[in-house]
């Protein structure tokens, strides 16, 4: 009869524990309100700002390159031309023509590495305000007994005592120290 205490025990002593401690985060609010996040994500705006800048001037290249093929090619189709400038304004359309190519080619790669780059700068913004906001909820995890933090993503209803959200953007804000040099010392507005 022990044996059966004990197990009935054994099989029973989970559901009679206390309930688990959870804590929800807001993952996107603390992006919007991270001056950390703020910054990075003004910082890849203007590189994005940039990039389209340069991107804008190739392609208006190109179509001055494109403009001057149509008119070597529409040349070599000049009826008053004789055998001889005929064979020159093609051997001038073909050397056009692949300079066109090359440039078409090489601006395909400019805008192909700029996404690249600009990309990667964002996948770490991600990844580093995501350690940011891991580091900080295992701390507030610590100082109010949660067991479980998940982002709010993950959650379907949840009471708003669980959230953690704001104690993480504060916690956050005041230990971050801005990199911004024209800040001088001054935070970024916070976005709504």
């Amino acid at each position: 009869m022990k044996s059966l205490s004990a197990l009935f025990l054994l099989v029973c002593a989970p559901l009679l524990a206390a309930p688990t401690s959870v804590g929800i985060v807001d993952v996107a609010q603390v992006m919007n309100k991270y001056n950390k996040a703020i910054e990075i994500k003004a910082s890849i705006d203007k590189s994005v700002e940039v990039s389209r800048a340069a991107i804008n001037d190739r392609r208006t290249e190109l179509d001055q390159l494109k403009t001057d093929l149509d008119s070597s090619i529409k040349r070599t189709q000049d009826p008053l031309l004789n055998e001889s400038g005929k064979k020159s304004a093609q051997a001038e359309a073909q050397t056009k023509a692949q300079n066109f190519q090359q440039r078409v080619n090489d601006f395909e790669q400019f805008v192909k590495n700029a996404q690249g780059q600009i990309q990667q700068r964002a996948t770490e913004l991600e990844q580093n305000v995501i350690a940011d906001i891991r580091q900080e909820a295992e701390k507030i995890s610590k100082e109010k007994n949660i067991q479980v933090v998940l982002p709010k993503s993950m959650t379907f209803v949840s009471d708003s005592s669980l959230d953690i959200t704001d104690a993480i953007i504060s916690n956050l804000n005041a230990s971050y120290k801005s990199t911004n040099p024209a800040g001088s010392g001054d935070q970024p507005a916070e976005k709504k």
